[in-house]
């Protein structure tokens, strides 16, 4: 499978297995993602969970209450509904309310880039707090190659530092200050790829060269660290790219989550779509 088509065949597969049930956080009206939900409705019946602002929405079931968040967390915890969308409410309270209704932590959430030019990757670090140590990137660049081994795709690694391949060697003696920090992301990287090589992988040390990276076909994107893994998620989305899926894992019900600057969440309904019913019709 071409890594320009990671999940497409595995999810019209699932999608033709039926329509699910899934609520919407939305904290107000927005005609373009109003736009991409109705579109999605061929995959999955909407409930839209949002304040007194949304009110006024047409062609949904809506949920209105002035705890969005702690009222989405419940409709799926309760199961009256059978996946959610994060959307447009707050990330962190949605998922903290989830987690007191369930105790319930998801073990990763691999995040489905699509950049301008339709070419898909997997991105390991995509918040701030996140794969900042060694160990960290490793176990979160094994646990998406994992989730592409069972979708069927051949997981490519590409491992970055703060500085270039060149670099490195003429300044490795300096331990302290900034430049300190950037040889230690190199040895980080270097590490992680000689582990990485040890399960079987496939993976390569970029440096800071991501562009070459995506266009020689390396699907699972390791950052330097979370801050950087941020950046990259937010400048793709600026440049024309999307987020496909970014779902957390490991909980016993299906979460979808996303950036909260996306307005087209047709391929997000359609995933959450495919999640489900693979489980559902599981043999």
């Amino acid at each position: 499978m071409k890594t320009n088509k990671i999940l497409g065949k595995n999810i019209e597969k699932f999608n033709k297995l039926g329509k699910v049930k899934i609520a919407f956080g939305l904290k107000e009206p927005d005609e373009e993602i109003l736009k991409s939900l109705k579109q999605s409705k061929e995959f999955a019946d909407i409930t839209l969970v949002g304040p007194q602002a949304i009110e006024k929405v047409k062609g949904f079931k809506l949920v209105i209450d002035a705890l969005p968040e702690e009222r989405l967390a419940n409709l799926l915890a309760k199961d009256e509904v059978e996946g959610i969308i994060r959307g447009t409410i707050d990330d962190f309270k949605t998922y903290e309310a989830y987690q007191k209704l369930t105790n319930e932590a998801y073990t990763f959430s691999p995040a489905v880039i699509e950049d301008s030019f339709g070419r898909q990757f997997l991105l390991t670090a995509a918040s701030n707090p996140d794969d900042w140590d060694k160990e960290q990137r490793l176990r979160h660049a094994v646990q998406n190659g994992e989730f592409l081994k069972a979708w069927g795709v051949v997981p490519r690694i590409a491992v970055f530092t703060g500085e270039r391949h060149e670099t490195y060697p003429r300044r490795k003696h300096i331990r302290d200050g900034v430049i300190g920090i950037l040889n230690k992301t190199y040895e980080d990287a270097e590490w992680i790829v000689a582990e990485l090589k040890k399960q079987g992988y496939e993976a390569k040390n970029w440096a800071i060269d991501l562009n070459p990276a995506v266009a020689e076909g390396y699907n699972v994107i390791c950052p330097v660290n979370g801050m950087v893994g941020n950046q990259i998620f937010r400048v793709v989305l600026f440049c024309g790219g999307k987020v496909l899926t970014a779902t957390r894992l490991g909980l016993s019900r299906m979460y979808e989550d996303n950036s909260q600057t996306e307005k087209d969440f047709v391929f997000h309904v359609k995933w959450l779509n495919a999640l489900i019913n693979k489980k559902k019709f599981k043999p």
